[in-house]
């Protein structure tokens, strides 16, 4: 089996690329070097390529990233999976696209892959966008096709302005003895290792699976616990902003795998 991987080198990527090494073993795993943003080019490197599957990770995700260039944002998310798909359409690879929970709109109730789809956020819409159109493609192309939409993932070597490393910063050089406001410190989130969440992808991948999947814990932990569990000393940490809920209903992701192991 031959595996077309892009965005090996994100976080996510690595574990994927290291749970495919011990899942998979046999498997011939090809990583994209090429930019996806430019259709020549992947026409050039994939049209007479021959892969079993397509494990579509690469985005631009950072929100300061994607607020800074939403159109940088739109031609990556979106244009790149529909150049991929436009390269590889003379073959039939399964197509695993990496989604997001920022799709759907918060819920009190644990959300389940028909919920709503509002994305509050310019990279929740992009990656709905992109998700809808490699949906539409793949089943206009006879493409088996599944989504996994992935909730809080977090890593210890995480970059930028994701959570973790934000707060991080924050518990290194701020004086802890004073109050620690936090936005949305009361709002509930499905927080899982990106480690243990791309062991998912990788299973899923590897399953015969189509559609969407949730891939998340299904428990709900406050940012203000979350945050709390990252720092050495007791945090007096004040919310400020507003709170909401979004956590996965994970029936699906069960019936799927068994045994989980979260």
């Amino acid at each position: 089996m031959r595996i077309l991987v892009t965005g090996a080198g994100g976080i996510l990527g690595r574990h994927v690329i290291s749970h495919l090494a011990r899942l998979s073993p046999d498997a011939e795993v090809i990583i994209n070097k090429i930019d996806l943003t430019s259709l020549d080019a992947v026409r050039a490197q994939y049209t007479a390529a021959s892969v079993d599957k397509i494990i579509h990770l690469a985005a631009l995700v950072p929100v300061a990233s994607v607020k800074a260039d939403p159109a940088r944002a739109y031609a990556v998310n979106v244009g790149g999976t529909i150049n991929l798909l436009s390269a590889l359409e003379g073959q039939k690879a399964a197509f695993v696209f990496c989604s997001s929970s920022h799709i759907y709109a918060p819920s009190a109730e644990p959300i389940c892959e028909e919920a709503e789809k509002t994305p509050a956020s310019l990279y929740g819409r992009t990656k709905w966008q992109a998700e809808s159109v490699a949906a539409d493609i793949c089943d206009a192309t006879g493409r088996a096709f599944l989504a996994t939409r992935l909730f809080s993932i977090h890593d210890p070597a995480q970059t930028g302005s994701f959570l973790r490393p934000s707060v991080e910063r924050r518990l290194a050089n701020e004086d802890l003895t004073q109050p620690f406001e936090l936005p949305g410190a009361d709002s509930i989130r499905d927080f899982l290792p990106a480690e243990k969440a791309a062991e998912y992808v990788v299973r899923l991948a590897l399953s015969s699976a189509t559609g969407p999947v949730n891939v998340a814990s299904g428990n709900g932990t406050t940012i203000r616990d979350f945050v709390q569990g990252l720092s050495p000393h007791p945090l007096e940490i004040r919310a400020t902003g507003s709170a909401d809920t979004l956590v996965a209903n994970i029936s699906r992701l069960r019936q799927i795998l068994g045994d989980l192991n979260v």
